[in-house]
């Protein structure tokens, strides 16, 4: 791709701020095309502006897909589809950050139980001031989850408070 004209420059800003958040590179491109092209687009076409493959379009459209990210298309006189981006990034945003953030909230308390149980299983045969140490640092972690899980449960506020 190359990156002499605005709509080029944007699309490899989206992609690069993508990726430095942990996002797919691609996925963040094809949702930049997208949103800065004011017609839609067939996944063919999006392939050859981007210069990826149409295996690599169809993986990645189908990530957009699910994160409601773009919308399908039906042009009359064509069977393919083709598609539009969801224009409120903001929400979609909200909403990718909100999910990863459930995940590794769940993740996290999932591992911190199994630790927990660990710990008791060994309490009787182990060093009590280690123990201590353990449960000490084990609770300032259950402390961060806790409120992790505040601020993922209030996304959706500061969601609509940035939205007026």
């Amino acid at each position: 791709m190359k990156t002499s004209n605005t709509p080029d420059k944007f699309i490899e800003a989206i992609g690069n701020l993508g990726e430095s958040i942990g996002l797919n590179r691609t996925v963040c491109q094809i949702y930049a095309l997208l949103y800065i092209t004011p017609e839609p687009l067939s996944p063919a076409q999006i392939g050859r502006m981007l210069g990826i493959s149409k295996g690599n379009v169809s993986i990645n459209m189908k990530k957009l897909e699910e994160w409601n990210a773009v919308k399908k298309v039906w042009l009359k006189g064509y069977s393919r589809s083709f598609y539009n981006a969801n224009e409120d990034m903001e929400g979609i945003i909200f909403d990718k950050l909100k999910t990863g953030l459930e995940k590794r909230n769940r993740l996290l308390e999932e591992a911190v139980n199994g630790i927990k149980k660990s710990l008791k299983a060994k309490g009787k045969i182990a060093d009590k001031k280690l123990m201590r140490h353990y449960s000490s640092r084990i609770s300032k972690v259950e402390n961060l989850l806790k409120q992790a899980e505040l601020f993922t449960k209030n996304i959706d506020l500061l969601k609509s408070l940035l939205k007026k």
